[in-house]
Order: structure tokens, then sequence, then C-alpha cells
């Protein structure tokens, strides 16, 4: 057997296909995120920005693309103010007018979400229609954990219940609206006014605490963060025991209104006060399970203008993007280059998506989330004879094809899959294909050569994964020989 073949057999390697970025429940960023989705509610859209010539921005042609139009689909859209992004590649929408969540797969690779079966109601909120019996009205955010629970935040707007909602396909029939497959997580207590409750956002912290944003306008219950904790364990949240303030903002010059809520990899929150034009970012330092305004919480950035920010993204290399409805209309994406925990609004603030640049116009950016780049899970190191597994996360139905080398080059462009970080060593080449399941896992198992002669080697791999419409390269993969 060739040296070259046993390296090559040397380099898959064994991973369990473990979420490592988000824990069992937690919405922390993908471990690499890729292109962005954003909602437009005006012209009753979703729009993907893909960096396709890798030059920082979303603005170039076709860069900005319909990935589904009710002009186009099997679906009408009326408000659709709330998108997220399932582990597997699903999207998630939400739709205030509709009052139902919608899901969207590319099932063909084709760019779009317009042909039979690529739009599903996952939830239809009519009590007559779901067989839950439970009446959802006006869903504000939706948001998708890793085991494929659905949670929404729905602010009842003069009917219904305001109310955290959590949805499961129990049955696996593709769809929450079988019996018992839909429940309310959480309703405020209120005095009856439908001002007193306004859920704008849910987020399941890294902490696996289902977090939500209070948009009240009575003073009833107060504009703040809010953080549940399901204490008996009984699937709710008793409103009287089991829910508390977790950050309640200092009071600004203008009325506060918080419309969204992250967090990123390193555990800060984010929410944007769209009355103070400013996002605010903190965490619990000190884990007492609450938000001191003086010393955990800062205003992280604060506009020069009017800014009517809807949603925040953290991506995996610690930037935020920010959809903006203005005039323009904008994505910006923020990096705390000097490391100082703000942001500079002149030197650190990148448009990366203007409706006066781009070919594309998006009218209401009214929400946005970020999908994962294909990751790759390789070990840092393997024993000679042992079998071993390369793991890789993607998008369901994708095509992996998995390279190998025995040399790394610094990441090089190339056009439009990415970076390339592999270099073509005599001998290197490709190493497996093979297609993601529903899951958007793809395992490869192979035996490690019990070769002295290969002790010591260090093996590089790299994926390119999707599909007709959109290939991609994932992390590099490095590991030795022991």
């Amino acid at each position: 057997m060739s040296k070259s073949i046993l390296l090559s057999a040397a380099a898959c390697m064994s991973l369990a296909p473990a979420l490592a970025a988000q824990s069992q429940f937690g919405l922390i960023p993908f471990d690499y995120t890729g292109d962005l989705y954003v909602t437009d509610s005006t012209n009753d859209s979703v729009m993907r920005l893909a960096d396709i010539n890798l030059d920082g921005n979303y603005n170039g042609a076709g860069e900005t693309s319909v990935y589904y139009d009710e002009a186009f689909g099997g679906q009408t859209l009326g408000n659709n103010n709330g998108v997220t992004v399932a582990s597997n590649g699903d999207l998630y929408m939400c739709d205030t007018s509709e009052d139902k969540i919608f899901r969207l797969t590319d099932f063909n690779g084709d760019g779009d979400c317009h042909d039979p079966g690529e739009i599903i109601t996952w939830f239809d909120g009519d009590p007559f229609v779901n067989a839950s019996g439970i009446e959802m009205v006006s869903p504000n955010r939706v948001k998708v954990d890793v085991l494929g629970q659905v949670w929404v935040a729905e602010a009842n707007n003069s009917a219904g219940t305001d109310s955290i909602l959590l949805l499961r396909d129990l049955n696996l029939d593709g769809d929450a609206n079988d019996a018992g497959e839909a429940t309310i997580y959480y309703a405020p207590l209120t005095s009856g006014s439908t001002g007193d409750s306004v859920p704008n956002d849910v987020f399941i912290g890294a902490d696996q605490h289902v977090y939500y944003i209070e948009g009240g306008s009575t003073g009833f219950i107060p504009k703040a963060v809010f953080r549940m904790d399901d204490l008996d364990g009984n699937g709710s949240i008793d409103p009287s025991t089991e829910v508390a303030v977790f950050f309640d903002p200092p009071a600004m010059a203008a009325t506060p209104f918080f419309w969204c809520l992250t967090q990123d990899a390193n555990g800060y929150f984010y929410t944007a006060d769209t009355g103070n034009d400013l996002i605010w970012r903190f965490r619990d330092e000190n884990a007492d399970n609450v938000i001191d305004p003086m010393t955990e919480a800062v205003v992280w950035w604060q506009s020069t203008g009017a800014s009517l920010i809807w949603d925040l993204a953290a991506d995996s290399n610690g930037g935020m993007y920010v959809c903006e409805s203005q005039a323009p209309d904008r994505v910006l994406y923020m990096f705390d280059t000097n490391s100082d925990g703000t942001i500079d609004p002149v030197t650190e603030v990148t448009e990366v998506y203007s409706d006066l640049l781009s070919s594309v116009d998006i009218g209401n950016p009214r929400s946005m989330a970020l999908d994962a780049r294909p990751t790759l899970f390789a070990p840092s190191a393997v024993t000679l004879g042992s079998t071993a597994n390369l793991v890789n996360r993607t998008t369901q139905g994708d095509l992996v094809l998995v390279f190998w080398s025995t040399m790394s080059s610094s990441p090089t462009p190339l056009f439009p899959y990415g970076y390339l970080e592999l270099f073509p060593a005599p001998g290197s080449g490709l190493l497996y294909t093979g297609f993601a399941d529903g899951f958007g896992i793809h395992t490869k198992l192979l035996t490690v050569p019990s070769n002295p002669g290969l002790s010591g080697a260090t093996i590089y791999t790299q994926s390119l994964a999707g599909k007709p419409d959109r290939f991609t390269f994932s992390n590099l993969g490095t590991t030795t020989a022991l």
C-alpha cells in the first residue's frame, strides 16, 4: 500500500456528531456561520445574502437573491416578521397576519423555496385547525433549538393570549399541528389590558434557560429581558414563581422599544432599543441571575442618527449583523476591532448591504438569521490501528466532498466557494464523497493503518459541501497520527 493511500486513510478520524457551538438547547452562534437570510415584510419575501465575490459585503451581482416570494410560491404572506435557521438548514418563519409558522426547505437546491412542498404550514394558529387547540395570534418572533423544538413569542394584538409557545413535531409527520404538539410555555400575568404584555422576542441561552423580551406599553410589566426557570420540570413556567426580570435597562432620554434578543459565543446578550437608537450588551458576571445595569451592562453602540433596528444576529467571528429599516434600508456589520467592549459608530461599523447599492431592494428588513457554514469535525489525534470517523455538519441532502493534504496554507479566496486552506501537496486530493442525512450530518468511518511510518504525521482535511446553487468550503481539520 502506498504512503499516500495510508495517509489518505489516516485522515478519516473519529468524532461524534455533537453540535459543539450550540448547547443542548442554546442558540449561541453556529461554529462557523455562513449566509444571511432576511425577511422583507414589505415585499412579502425572504432574501438570501451571500458574499459570492468575497469582498465583505452583499451588494455585488447575484449576492442578494430571492429565497421565497409569495408571487412565485404557494403561500401568501402578510407580515413575515421573524425567521430562524435550524441546525439542518430548515428555515422557520412566523407571520403576524397569517398567524402561522412556516417551514422553508430548498430540497432541489435551485436557490429558492418556490417548488411544491418547499414551504409548508408547520403550525397553524387557528385552534380549530391545530389539534392542540392553541390559539396563536400575532407571532412576533420564532426560534428553533438544536432538538428541532420551535419557540414563539406571541403578542396577542387584542385577541388570543400573550405567551411564549413551545411547538414540537412529536410524531415526526412534518408539522406541529397534532394533539399535544403545541403548548403554552409561559403566559404573563396581566391586568387584562392588551398592552400589559407584548412579548417581542424569545431566546434560549447557552445556559439552557429561556429568555424573552417584554415590550408592554402600560407599565404593568416592565420593558425588560426576563429569564424563565422551570423549577418543577413540568414543561411550563409558573408566572408567579418561575420568571423574573433578568435585565431592566436604565432609563434613557426617549421611550425604549426592545425588539430583539441574541447572544454571542462569549455569552454576552444583546438587545436593540430603537427608541433610543442604541444596542445594549450585558452578561451575568457574578451568576446571580440578574444583570446589574451599572457593572454588567454597557451601551455597546449608539447611532449618530435615527436607526430603526429590527433584529441582531451574532456570527462565529465575534461580529454582529444588524438589520436597519431606515432610508436607506441597510444591513450593518459591527466588530469590536480594538476590543474595548463598545462599537465606534464610525470606525467599527461596515455597511454590508444597502438598497442604494444593491440591485435588489429589501423594502423592510424585519428579521434575519445566519445559517451554518459547512463544518468539519476532526479529532486532533488518532491512534494507529484504530477506527475513526470524520463528521461533516451541513444542510440536509447536501453533497459532501472531503479533500486531504499533508500541507495546509493560509486561507486563499477561491471564488465563489470561500477560502481554501489546504495546499495541494503531491498525492493529496479527494478523499471521499457522500450525502448529508436529514439532520444535515454525514459521517465516514475508516480504519487508521497500523504503520509505524505514519507516527507523527499530520493530515489536513477540508470539505466542500452544498447543493447545485451553492457550494461552500468548511473549516480546516488538523489531525496527528500517534
